[in-house]
């Protein structure tokens, strides 16, 4: 079973601007670059100040930062420690592992998959609200889109798809991805009340292998 544990930063996702005839494009969130090592990954920016957090002991810390991601938890700072050095443990040896978090003020999640002993995937939600809240900031489709095709052009593929929320209403949903030579970009709207964006950056291999796994079979056949 995979092992998913709450970090404790907010996120910040950087798309480099170079160009991909020139070189492979690299992709980065919250300050790591899809296919960096699991070791890389764990002793830079957001996790990396965690665990260092955590091998000082600075129980203090770790709280405030976990409070960073969700305002209203009570964070245990030993349980989280001891699970993200499990996690870190895990993923060093190859085992595929996801580490994920948050950032409450923009309304965002994400998911850092780690296979092989590399970051193969990284899942971003961006959460909208009917309402406007103080001190809120989130982001919609339409600005995700255009910052995206602003550093790589047109999609390689964009359509639209009909969807309905929880309350039965219709909606077109949108989809794009840029295509590269090692990676994928795809860009999901969930339309309606309570919507969100999806932005997913992953490896072709990784790409590969969610496209050739099993589905889970149909009880009622």
């Amino acid at each position: 079973m995979q092992n998913t544990v709450t970090s404790v930063l907010g996120f910040l996702m950087l798309f480099s601007s170079a160009s991909q005839q020139e070189r492979p494009r690299e992709l980065k969130g919250a300050g790591h670059l899809l296919g960096e090592t699991a070791d890389r990954f764990f002793s830079e920016d957001a996790v990396g100040q965690l665990l260092v957090a955590c091998q000082a002991g600075d129980w203090k810390a770790v709280k405030q930062l976990a409070k960073s991601v969700n305002p209203a938890s009570k964070p245990n700072a030993r349980d989280i420690c001891s699970k993200v050095a499990l996690v870190k443990q895990q993923a060093t040896s190859g085992a595929r592992q996801e580490y994920g978090g948050g950032d409450d003020k923009t309304m965002r999640t994400y998911t850092f998959t780690l296979d092989g002993g590399h970051l193969v995937r990284i899942d971003m939600v961006f959460n909208v609200s009917t309402t406007d809240v103080e001190g809120y900031h989130p982001k919609y489709f339409a600005e995700l889109f255009e910052g995206l095709r602003e550093a790589y052009g047109e999609p390689s593929k964009s359509y639209t798809e009909p969807v309905f929320d929880v309350y039965g209403v219709k909606y077109d949903a949108h989809r794009a991805e840029w295509m590269g030579k090692q990676d994928v970009i795809t860009i999901i709207e969930q339309p309606g009340r309570n919507g969100r964006t999806e932005i997913v950056v992953e490896t072709l291999a990784e790409r590969n292998r969610a496209t050739k796994a099993p589905k889970t079979a149909n009880p009622l056949q």
